[in-house]
């Protein structure tokens, strides 16, 4: 696949999750379609469906259908322990560049051109303010609602494993071959700005997360080391939702007079 068939590949990804966020949506949550249902199916169907057609791609590239070439040419190899020392300081990065960037995203949100979607809410929306423990998940109640979190974490990894499938174990390697080394920053330019336009707010404050997966992935020569990289950080996000899943609220006692 040449460079432009990359670009095309990224920009109709992206138009997809971003029309699906910003127009079909709200469309939906106009009808009585719940958000919570609404938002995820748009910003994942595109996503999930890169896992067949990474298969379906290396295919028409002459890729034989055999689990050891598969796993030689995705690049999904075991990472070792050295590896996971990579994995753990490439969380460690992202989650504080994240924190000292917040204000950058904060700033663009405020502009009319790169504001999020109004229903978007906390933590997403980085103009609402998000309590501990959370209370909702996209208006959905948390509290002994573990059936939220038994479909989400699950489809969330898929999603995540179908991105690094597609971006660093087919895409990846084709770009190191056009640019060598540097492949790893035509890769996360074009995760962070294709592929999640959607996030106009935050173009600046993603760079750190998009371009270290990336990295990791051509520095280990393991897609599974930028997917630990990529569900590692998005953990903490699950660990919100489970204190709010288990929390049980306080009740004050009236001692009378």
């Amino acid at each position: 696949m040449s460079l432009w068939g990359q670009i095309l590949l990224c920009g109709v990804v992206g138009a997809l999750v971003y029309c699906g966020l910003y127009v079909w949506t709200p469309k939906l949550v106009n009808r009585g379609v719940p958000l919570l249902f609404s938002f995820w199916f748009f910003l994942w169907a595109p996503v999930l469906l890169l896992i067949p057609l990474s298969i379906l791609l290396y295919w028409i590239d002459g890729g034989v259908l055999s689990l050891a070439s598969f796993v030689d040419r995705f690049r999904l190899t075991p990472i070792d322990s050295q590896d996971w020392l990579w994995v753990i300081g490439a969380v460690v990065f992202t989650i504080l560049f994240d924190q000292l960037l917040e204000p950058v995203g904060k700033y663009f949100a405020r502009k009319r051109l790169f504001a999020p979607p109004p229903y978007l809410p906390a933590p997403f929306n980085p103009l609402k303010k998000f309590s501990i423990p959370p209370t909702e998940f996209f208006h959905t109640p948390l509290r002994r609602n573990g059936k939220l979190l038994a479909w989400f974490i699950p489809l969330h990894l898929i999603a995540m494993f179908s991105e690094e499938l597609m971006w660093r174990g087919y895409m990846l390697p084709l770009q190191i071959d056009l640019f060598g080394s540097y492949a790893w920053v035509v890769n996360g330019l074009l995760w962070a700005w294709l592929i999640h336009a959607c996030l106009k707010w935050h173009f600046i404050g993603m760079l750190p997360g998009m371009l270290i997966a990336p990295w990791i992935a051509q520095y280990t020569g393991s897609t599974w080391a930028s997917f630990a990289a990529h569900a590692i950080g998005n953990a903490p996000l699950w660990v919100l939702l489970w204190i709010g899943v288990m929390h049980t609220p306080t009740t004050k006692v009236d001692k009378g007079c």
